[in-house]
């Protein structure tokens, strides 16, 4: 993900600033020199991109004839920005990893952008649509976008295993989508009041711990791979459902039943977000711990959490 190779350099200087001014105008080079060389990958992406924009301009469409015109223009612009922001990091990120050339976990050659991670960017793009439709408390058009998007989480992995399209690119650019979803749910849903602002500081903890913790581990200590856990997959499912729950509550239910049910949804999600933060200090610990010692690094196959340590 950071090009191990050149982070090496980096390490070796002593993360002077001379350094990283290095690694980064090396990494500039890679990426240029290579993506032409592989045109084929960079017109599937490109490719993609534009479908992706037809679907949200279509959905702009839709916001404006019946939500508002104003939602519908903020929805185009915020959405065509985190698209171009999700190309150029593809083409970075191809590029750096050199994902044009035999994939390690499959042994061939990427030359088109894979179905699931189509499906990654479409949830992507999503985000603003659903944030801004929290914010303009259309409740119930909300809650059917929300439900759709999280079940294209569950469909790329689906699908990554049935087409055999897994892939170094779709395993990083997943769950930096499901935290970008996610958070952005809550940052919106604390926004109107429905959930207190410490409920979402909770949330955007875990997943800033997460976030700059992997980053941490992999600049200073080597290269790490993101690996679901049981645990982490259950409470991903059981935050979305009751966030889902929650949407749906507040577009059906009535004042009385809503105010009877609010504090038991607030509780829930702040139970799950406190037991995720310490799953995530567990696996932190573990991985510096695992870190300290090469030759147990060397020897071990087991599993730490999300993040865990290759063999070498």
């Amino acid at each position: 993900m950071f090009a191990e190779d050149l982070l090496r350099e980096v390490r070796r200087a002593g993360y002077t600033p001379a350094a990283f001014i290095a690694y980064v105008r090396a990494i500039f080079v890679r990426v240029s020199r290579r993506l032409p060389l592989h045109a084929e990958l960079v017109r599937s992406i490109a490719a993609t991109s534009m479908l992706l924009f037809a679907v949200q301009f279509a959905g702009a469409l839709t916001l404006s004839a019946t939500i508002s015109r104003q939602i519908a223009v903020t929805y185009l612009v915020s959405s065509s920005i985190v698209l171009l922001l999700a190309t150029f990091w593809l083409l970075a990120h191809l590029g750096i990893m050199q994902a044009v050339s035999a994939e390690r976990d499959t042994g061939r050659t990427l030359e088109r952008l894979p179905l699931p991670v189509t499906l990654t960017m479409l949830r992507l793009i999503s985000i603003p649509a659903i944030y801004l439709l929290v914010e303009a408390r259309a409740w119930s058009a909300a809650t059917w976008l929300f439900v759709a998007s999280a079940l294209t989480d569950v469909l790329d992995g689906v699908l990554a295993r049935a087409l055999r399209q897994e892939s170094r690119v779709g395993k990083v650019l997943d769950p930096l989508a499901d935290i970008a979803f996610n958070a952005s749910i809550f940052i919106a849903l604390a926004r109107v009041d429905a959930l207190p602002w410490w409920v979402a500081a909770l949330v955007l903890t875990r997943y800033g711990m997460l976030v700059f913790g992997t980053a941490y581990l992999y600049v200073f200590h080597g290269p790490v791979r993101i690996e679901p856990t049981l645990f982490g997959k259950m409470s991903g499912l059981v935050t979305s459902m009751v966030v889902g729950l929650l949407l749906l509550g507040f577009a059906t239910w009535t004042d009385v039943v809503r105010q009877r049910f609010h504090e038991v949804f607030v509780v829930g999600l702040a139970t799950l977000s406190v037991a995720t933060i310490l799953q995530v200090v567990f696996i932190g610990l573990a991985n510096r711990k695992a870190a300290a010692s090469e030759l147990e690094i060397a020897r071990s196959k087991k599993v730490v959490g999300d993040v865990r340590w290759p063999r070498r």
